[in-house]
């Protein structure tokens, strides 16, 4: 990877890592949502241009799965009644899912499976922790 681009994804990875960690500890759903759904798409555009080089599916695949979770995170602006519990458990089961896809994300990067700098999987882990933090304060917050 190119040195100047990687240290441009670098801090725009870590801007949107910070703010959805100010959003999880400040318990603002917007903005944990926000810097979420936008480091996602930074692993979309990154797996796209692994495929245009290299041909391998595994690529699209996953490009696929952060597209989905941009889908889940997006930062709209839509009213919950966050007392009932089917809108808590869905919240859940979707902060779950992109807990588990950064996992995976970080442990392809951190185990050398893709051309990734490390950096990026320490990123993905940071977003999981991210992501556990707000399940945990979210089921302490409303008392489940």
């Amino acid at each position: 990877m190119n040195p100047a681009v990687e240290i441009a994804y670098s801090f725009i990875c870590l801007f949107f890592i910070l703010t959805a960690a100010y959003g999880a500890v400040k318990q603002k759903r917007e903005l944990l949502l926000f810097g979420v759904c936008f480091f996602c798409t930074l692993p979309i555009i990154g797996e796209v241009i692994a495929y245009a080089q290299d041909n391998m599916l595994f690529h699209l695949v996953i490009a696929m799965m952060f597209l989905a979770q941009v889908i889940v995170t997006l930062p709209i602006n839509l009213r919950h009644d966050y007392k009932n519990k089917d809108v808590r458990a869905l919240n859940n089961k979707i902060g779950i899912t992109v807990l588990a896809v950064n996992l995976f994300q970080g442990g392809l990067v951190l185990n050398d499976s893709i051309n990734v700098p490390h950096q990026f999987g320490y990123m993905h882990f940071a977003v999981s922790l991210i992501m556990l933090c707000s399940i945990i304060t979210s089921k302490t917050a409303v008392g489940s």
